[in-house]
């Protein structure tokens, strides 16, 4: 197997290295660009010949992987909440949070199911975006460390945080991508004990959970960062042990995570669009809260290669959000992650407020 390279991360950015990524990132915008057409374009829905055909408007979204905590992204479209809303969405699902927000400002997609620090980074650098729905207000990701390399550290899932997080020193970590959620939330863990990116570990960028899964099992790497069901998976398989959870971090647990983006300025344009994407979004997740065994009925059939016994134990987990609405103590600790990364500057995270809002939300 051909071995990956390590990214290169620095305290004040990412900078991006894999070259798989970036040719990945163009072909998908290139895609990205045919599939859509024209953004006002908009198809008829079935009705009865005797009525008048309702139009219903036609828009691209770009989710950042194609995982069981963006369940609400395939519900809305399989489930007719887009539909409902007057929405024809084309779905394109990618490799990573930080590729997602790429394909939204490069004018591959008008709306983004993406992640809140992509937002955040976006401002610092002069992209307007905002959130207008929430999908999850938790970042609920676990640090799943390779069998063998787990016992050969002797380490296991019931030890304390910093020894799990020591034994990881010298390891291969495999991430989505640079800038991504998942790199965030591994530099941060790994610093709380001292450790830093590039020097007493390596990430390593793969692209998405399959991916890390498979690498994972091969021990191209020692380590990598799941969502639940994922982490479930390769615990089932015997591949690895559950290493760390995100949530045992008090920023982490109450983060703003999964959210809807779009361009401030396309928001401004198109009030009544983003009303209905984001009306889209808080009826799926209501749907999930209210009927939780026929929505997990839904997202079994959204996921056949992950078992509906996993799939019962990590949905209930994501904490989709009601209504699809966010508060602000989310966002600042989602800030507060940034500022700790190197990501963002203090003063930049104060203007948090202005990268979200609930206004697009049923009341």
């Amino acid at each position: 197997m051909k071995m990956l390279e390590p990214i290169t991360v620095s305290t004040g950015g990412t900078q991006l290295s894999n070259s798989r990524l970036i040719l990945g990132m163009s072909l998908t915008l290139s895609i990205l660009a045919a599939a859509c057409g024209s953004s006002n374009a908009s198809k008829p829905a079935t009705t009865s010949s005797t009525t008048t055909p309702a139009k219903l408007t036609h828009i691209t979204m770009v989710e950042a992987v194609s995982a069981p905590a963006y369940a609400p992204v395939t519900l809305a479209k399989s489930a007719g909440f887009f539909k409902k809303n007057g929405l024809d969405v084309t779905v394109a699902p990618l490799q990573a949070g930080s590729t997602a927000v790429q394909a939204l400002v490069g004018g591959g997609a008008q709306f983004d199911a993406g992640v809140a620090s992509d937002v955040l980074i976006a401002d610092s650098k002069g992209v307007g975006l905002i959130s207008i729905a929430a999908l999850t207000n938790s970042i609920n990701l676990y640090i799943e460390i390779n069998k063998q390399y787990a016992a050969s550290k002797g380490i296991t899932s019931s030890d304390p945080l910093n020894q799990r997080l020591l034994a990881l020193k010298g390891a291969n970590i495999g991430i989505t991508a640079p800038g991504s959620i998942t790199d965030l939330a591994v530099r941060m863990m790994m610093s709380s004990v001292g450790l830093k990116s590039g020097v007493d570990y390596h990430e390593i960028s793969i692209g998405s959970p399959a991916a890390n899964l498979s690498e994972l099992t091969t021990g191209t790497i020692q380590a990598t960062i799941f969502d639940p069901s994922y982490s479930r998976l390769a615990t089932n398989k015997g591949v690895g042990i559950l290493g760390v959870k995100a949530t045992e971090f008090p920023a982490l647990k109450d983060a703003a995570f999964g959210a809807v983006i779009v361009s401030k300025k396309y928001a401004s344009a198109n009030p009544t669009i983003v009303k209905e994407v984001a009306t889209a979004f808080a009826e799926t997740n209501n749907f999930i809260h209210d009927h939780p065994n026929q929505a997990l009925a839904d997202i079994d059939k959204l996921y056949p290669t992950i078992s509906p016994a996993i799939l019962a134990y990590s949905v209930p987990l994501y904490g989709f959000a009601v209504n699809a609405a966010t508060n602000a103590t989310a966002w600042k600790n989602m800030a507060q992650v940034l500022v700790q990364n190197g990501e963002l500057t203090a003063s930049q995270a104060a203007t948090v407020e202005t990268q979200y809002t609930n206004q697009y939300v049923p009341s």
